[in-house]
């Protein structure tokens, strides 16, 4: 997977909601993205009251240029023992151990990845 990104939640938020981040989402690179950050995705569209139609082709769009990485035994034990250590809490946590246990940087905005190895945070201004 070198050469490729897990881009977090907050990444194609910011490309959906402002156009930031084109150079990640429409570079021809291979991008990643855990299933926790296509449900925080799914969930933040939905609770902004975005037009039915322009959600299911924003996921459309995200489903054909992302590949999904599930949460699996290792990432979740991984997990347990980073939210402990590094107080993050479970959904960060399996996400983080998702790019870890994947051999991946992390791309985000979110600043509670802040900090932790292996993590690339993008300024949203």
């Amino acid at each position: 997977m070198s050469g490729s990104k897990l881009l977090d939640s907050s990444v194609w938020l910011e490309y959906l909601f402002n156009g930031k981040f084109a150079e990640f989402i429409d570079s021809s690179e291979i991008v990643y993205l855990s299933v926790l950050s296509w449900h925080e995705i799914k969930r933040k569209l939905h609770k902004e009251k975005i037009e039915p139609k322009k959600i299911s082709r924003s996921l459309e769009f995200i489903r054909k240029r992302a590949l999904f990485l599930s949460v699996i035994p290792e990432v979740a034990d991984y997990a347990a023992d980073i939210s402990v250590k590094q107080g993050l809490a479970a959904m960060d946590a399996l996400i983080y151990s998702t790019a870890k246990i994947n051999s991946l940087p992390l791309f985000t905005c979110d600043n509670d990845f802040r900090g932790l190895e292996g993590v690339e945070m993008l300024n949203q201004n």
